[in-house]
């Protein structure tokens, strides 16, 4: 860490307001000291020419897995050894960093020890909020159903089999004794097999209701995953989730009570084409009404369709790539969901940005150190060749001249 003067760029602050050309960007330790119109640059820094290029916040993915895995085969992601796991993790991670992913929400049976080994510096990383293990009704999306049930329970990467109200209370307490920053749930299938359908309740109101009521207790967040269940999504919301994740079939209904209780809504649109060439889509009445010679292109404008409904209405939105494994690499699968932002449900660039960045901030209750290039603030920035604001297409992790966190410059490829 030194004392660096980013000048000349493009500066995209993360807030949404109009970027500032010929910008000067002052860091001086971890943290912000001035963001703005160029002005002289005071002594003692080292100065980085910016013409050409953009300056903008590390992005924030808020929702991803280093769940170690190196293939999408749900067998393998439970048999494959829990050493290779953790190792493959800790370079899941690195590769998160260094494609320009400064702060991640990680759901997985990793991610909090990784989490540890950052703050202590003792590795390279991304700031991660991580949940640990989630929780999934036994049968469900987290649940390997061709290994033995105690395979699953000892070796799934991300998914814990716990089921009825006061079962999961008790799972919730345990899981606290890990740290975590928030509590996960599968409240419906992810469509891996028969009794795996997106589009079904897997977990009960009830069940629901319980680890809502449970988190409330002590102040921790509830993420929860909702395929294509309303009445899951609802319940999700209704009982204060303050994070749905995927809700690729909303209602008004939801939608509204999502606006009015801010919750934050994680759309996960830029992995399905790579996920749905090995768990196709269900054929529904819902997506028959789209074109698309296919289900799977049916089904994806019917999803870009509910984030547009969403964004119309209000909902917060922010990024999450569902990385999980080398098949859907670090960075990049963020990347296409902003690209997906703007080319597919329309959002405007900047607006495309500010969920990358301090919406992601806002979901984790740190907006006030990091998440936009203000005064202050801890020094997450990159460098990116081009003009991101103008074209979206320009941010790509080899575009990525400097990449930042808390005042560190990241060195690609030591790793």
């Amino acid at each position: 860490m030194g004392k660096y003067a980013f000048v000349g760029g493009r500066l995209v602050d993360g807030t949404g307001a109009a970027p500032v050309d010929d910008s000067l960007v002052l860091v001086d330790d971890k943290k912000i000291v001035y963001a703005g119109p160029r002005t002289e640059v005071p002594a003692g820094y080292d100065v980085e020419d910016c013409t050409g290029k953009t300056v903008m916040p590390g992005l924030i993915d808020t929702h991803l897995h280093f769940s170690g895995n190196l293939t999408d085969d749900d067998n393998d992601w439970v048999i494959e050894t829990p050493a290779q796991k953790q190792a493959c993790a800790v370079k899941q991670s690195y590769d998160a960093l260094t494609h320009g992913l400064t702060t991640v929400c990680e759901i997985g049976r990793n991610g909090i020890a990784i989490r540890d080994l950052v703050n202590m510096g003792v590795m390279k990383g991304p700031r991660i909020y991580a949940t640990g293990l989630g929780f999934c009704r036994t049968a469900g999306h987290g649940d390997s159903h061709k290994l033995p049930l105690q395979v699953s329970k000892d070796s799934h990467p991300w998914g814990d089999q716990v089921d009825g109200p006061w079962e999961l209370r008790h799972a919730v307490r345990l899981r606290l004794r890990e740290n975590p920053d928030a509590i996960k749930i599968w409240a419906t299938g992810g469509g891996i097999w028969r009794w795996d359908s997106g589009r079904r309740q897997l977990m009960s109101t009830e069940e629901i209701q319980a680890v809502a009521e449970e988190c409330k207790l002590t102040g921790i967040p509830l993420w929860s995953h909702s395929y294509n269940s309303v009445s899951a999504a609802y319940d999700s919301v209704r009982f204060g989730a303050e994070q749905l994740i995927h809700g690729f079939e909303l209602d008004d209904k939801t939608m509204n009570l999502m606006a009015e209780q801010g919750t934050f809504f994680t759309p996960t649109i830029g992995f399905l084409p790579t996920w749905y060439a090995t768990y196709p889509p269900e054929e529904s009445e819902a997506n028959a009404k789209f074109p698309g010679n296919t289900v799977v292109e049916r089904e994806l404008q019917r999803t870009y369709a509910n984030l547009r409904r969403a964004n119309e209405l209000g909902v917060t939105l922010t990024i999450g790539s569902d990385s999980f494994s080398f098949v859907t690499p670090y960075g990049y699968v963020t990347i296409d969901e902003m690209y997906d932002f703007v080319d597919k449900a329309g959002i405007p660039v900047l607006e495309t940005i500010k969920a990358a960045t301090l919406n992601g901030a806002k979901m984790v209750h740190h907006e006030d150190e990091f998440g936009s290039l203000e005064a202050g603030k801890l020094a997450d920035l990159l460098v990116v060749k081009g003009d991101v604001a103008r074209n979206i297409h320009d941010l790509t992790p080899d575009n990525m001249d400097v990449i930042m966190k808390e005042g560190d410059k990241v060195i690609k490829g030591a790793l």
